[in-house]
């Protein structure tokens, strides 16, 4: 990175949640990889989970007082009554900064860099993660010269001309990692397969609670064990009243590298985020997928019956996963030819290059841009 006078000033806008955070910072990566020139700064919320996570990639951050629109009368008040001191604020990070882009990827932080940025005369950029786009994405959209989305049925919500399918920018080395050492790294059995249970960084509760009831149970047979991110909500007490870790794998409230827990991984059970089901596809891994039932626009579902439909993943609502889940997970532990089919089928829907596509194209728009 440089902030040299030729130095090629980014603004990233994405955040609320690490699901809109990570394609960023991913993003930012792959254009310093590219061109050691640009330097990124990063807008989150004052007091969220942010800050913590920029830090922990070396980049710069600054905050604005930001909240989220709830769909009730007094949510609406609230929200339009924070948003002019929100875009204040933006405004005043794009004056300060300069930068000769904005990036946005999603969730209310980034809506008013966004129009801070347009109203600035700043090209910007969008990137959508999931199959039904949230509010801020399809809010912004009419400002965006480029929109990089993950599944073609974004485009009808969005600005169709200006969609590009890219495939969600994911981290360059999530997947290749060996599997051996990877085993040994969490300490699991190399002799048996691995369930790898996520439910993203703070847990799932319905998946976790049935993980648990199938533990004390006896269920899981004895070829194969568990790397288990419990989330930090749930790990002390599922820790305390499940049985012993060693005999039934790890279980651990936070996973930091995920290439090495994909490449321990046989299957995979897990919610369906868009970052997530992008990460499980280009690690080639069969799936069974729990979508958050609550997620907005219901679009955890939606995102999940695509890598269903493509045959790479098992779908089962939470509503039935007492019913449910313990067969499926049965069958697919006594069927490693349907694993392995599954498993070619998320491999090619997977786009391991996105991010270092959505970087290249970013970067040649801005040349361009400054060339006229």
């Amino acid at each position: 990175m440089t902030d040299g006078p030729d130095a090629i000033r980014i603004l990233f806008a994405g955040g609320g949640t690490a699901g809109h955070l990570m394609p960023a910072l991913n993003i930012a990566g792959e254009m310093i990889g590219i061109d050691k020139r640009v330097k990124p700064l990063f807008v989150g919320k004052r007091g969220g989970i942010e800050r913590e996570i920029v830090a922990r990639f070396g980049y710069e951050i600054e905050e604005i007082e930001v909240i989220g629109m709830r769909r009730t009368p007094m949510g609406m008040v609230r929200f339009l009554l924070n948003w002019r001191k929100s875009l204040d604020q933006a405004m005043e990070i794009v004056k300060r900064f300069q930068p000769g882009a904005i990036v946005g990827t999603g969730g209310y932080v980034s809506a008013p860099v966004i129009r801070a940025g347009h109203k600035a005369g700043k090209i910007v950029f969008l990137q959508e993660q999931n199959s039904l786009p949230g509010l801020a994405a399809r809010s912004m959209a009419k400002y965006a010269d480029t929109i990089f989305i993950a599944y073609d049925s974004a485009r009808k919500y969005l600005k169709a001309s200006r969609c590009k399918l890219t495939g969600n920018p994911i981290r360059s080395d999530i997947a290749g990692r060996e599997k051996d050492s990877s085993i040994k790294k969490f300490g699991l059995d190399p002799a048996r397969k691995t369930l790898l249970v996520l439910g993203g960084s703070s847990g799932a509760a319905g998946i976790n609670q049935k993980v648990a009831e199938l533990v004390r149970g006896g269920f899981f047979p004895g070829n194969w064990q568990l790397l288990w991110q419990t989330g930090k909500r749930d790990y002390e007490s599922l820790r305390r009243h499940t049985m012993s870790e060693k005999r039934m794998g790890i279980l651990l409230p936070f996973i930091d590298d995920m290439p090495a827990a994909y490449a321990s991984a046989d299957l995979v059970l897990s919610r369906a985020g868009a970052m997530a089901l992008s990460e499980i596809a280009a690690a080639g891994l069969p799936s069974l997928l729990v979508p958050f039932p609550h997620a907005t626009g219901d679009h955890q579902r939606q995102n999940a019956a695509s890598l269903e439909k493509m045959g790479g993943a098992v779908v089962v609502d939470e509503s039935e996963i007492n019913i449910k889940l313990e067969s499926v997970l049965n069958d697919l532990f006594n069927d490693e030819s349907r694993r392995n089919k599954m498993s070619v089928a998320a491999f090619e829907s997977g786009k391991p290059d996105a991010a270092r596509v959505i970087a290249q194209d970013i970067l040649d728009r801005i040349n361009e841009i400054q060339k006229n």
